[in-house]
């Protein structure tokens, strides 16, 4: 589908706009985030760090305040970035008020939460947003009739769909008095391997049902959470069942650096919860059809686990999917950090932080 950029625009500025009423939590990022967690509600956390055809869309406005740069900023709705199967992805747009050039963030939700609306998204986009950054918020999985069972082409439309929204915000972002140039993409759950996808796989060629013929520019930085990187938990069983070179072949181009584009040069801040989620037994190594035997078939995640010591628990978690990305591009010379939270599979306790993460991958 080939849309316009003046097209697009014109849908973008037929819309309501209308005062949104305050809210309860200011994105402070230094001095007020104690009191920025207790008044949304949430526990304080001490993470742990190692270092190595178009819808209408509707606009709404809100004012933040910040310990920093206090700002308003504006929320456009349902804009319509990608058509997969005759339907149609939407994203949502938060602009800062005043002029830019503003960094660009687009930011993935989990697959359990189904959409951009989700509290994967919702605090992180507001608050980068009132610190002075365009915002994307992409509903990136067609959920009708039902993405599961995964498949090859399911997953292959994953990264497809990342890949456009990364095109889509950058195409559009001069036109919002924004810099393309700084792209970080963010991501939670599933939404980290959505972003994942996005940063090391960007398409060459313009992409099928994207509202842009722009391919993406490569991504500054990437904010990665408590995700399943090496597509390990048993949803992924199903198309490496269908299809297991292919999906190996999956693995090896989203964990593997050598892979990636030369001039990738993207600041990783990567984070997991305590503990672990997604935990799965790793079985009988000696097993050639074994979980991690289809996803491994030459030991190289193995051996990297044994490495970093995290054989001996006998099963693999989204802590260790963590480790062993954050090796990975340590070893291949990238600038990345892992954080260790308490607090569960959540962003909830979290959002002062990852916040923070998102500015200082988005150099000004």
């Amino acid at each position: 589908m080939e849309v316009s950029l003046s097209f697009r625009w014109d849908h973008w500025l037929h819309r309501h706009t209308h005062a949104r009423s305050s809210r309860l939590c200011a994105f402070g990022l230094v001095v007020a985030a104690a009191a920025l967690i207790a008044s949304c509600g949430g526990s304080g956390s001490s993470p742990e760090s190692t270092a190595a055809s178009p819808a209408e869309s509707t606009t709404t406005t809100a004012a933040k305040s910040s310990t920093t740069t206090p700002q308003a900023f504006t929320e456009t709705s349902d804009i319509v970035y990608m058509t997969v199967n005759g339907v149609n992805l939407l994203m949502d747009v938060y602009t800062p008020a005043g002029e830019g050039p503003w960094p660009v963030v687009v930011a993935f939700h989990g697959v359990d939460s189904r959409g951009k609306d989700s509290q994967d998204n919702v605090p992180i986009a507001e608050g980068a947003a009132a610190e002075g950054m365009l915002v994307y918020v992409p509903s990136w999985i067609v959920w009708e009739p039902s993405p599961f069972p995964i498949t090859v082409d399911i997953f292959r439309g994953w990264t497809q769909a990342a890949n456009c929204a990364v095109a889509f915000a950058q195409d559009s972002a001069a036109a919002l008095g924004s810099d393309p140039d700084t792209t970080v993409v963010y991501g939670f759950s599933g939404g980290g391997g959505a972003a994942l996808l996005a940063t090391v796989e960007p398409s060459q060629t313009p992409i099928d049902g994207c509202a842009t013929d722009a391919v993406p520019e490569p991504v500054t930085g990437a904010v990665l959470g408590d995700a399943v990187y090496f597509l390990h938990n048993q949803d992924f069983d199903p198309p490496f069942a269908e299809d297991p070179v292919a999906m190996q072949a999956e693995v090896d181009a989203l964990t593997n650096p050598s892979n990636w584009p030369d001039d990738l040069d993207t600041v990783f801040r990567l984070w997991v919860a305590e503990g672990g989620t997604n935990g799965r037994l790793f079985g009988d190594p000696a097993d050639a059809s074994s979980w991690l035997a289809l996803r491994d078939p030459t030991g190289s995640i193995r051996a990297d686990l044994e490495r970093i010591g995290e054989l001996e628990d006998g099963e693999f978690s989204t802590v260790d999917a963590g480790k062993l990305l954050e090796l990975r591009l340590s070893e291949a010379g990238f600038d990345v950090m892992l954080d260790v939270y308490p607090g569960g599979h959540t962003i909830n306790n979290k959002v002062p932080e990852l916040i923070a993460y998102v500015l200082e991958v988005a150099p000004r």
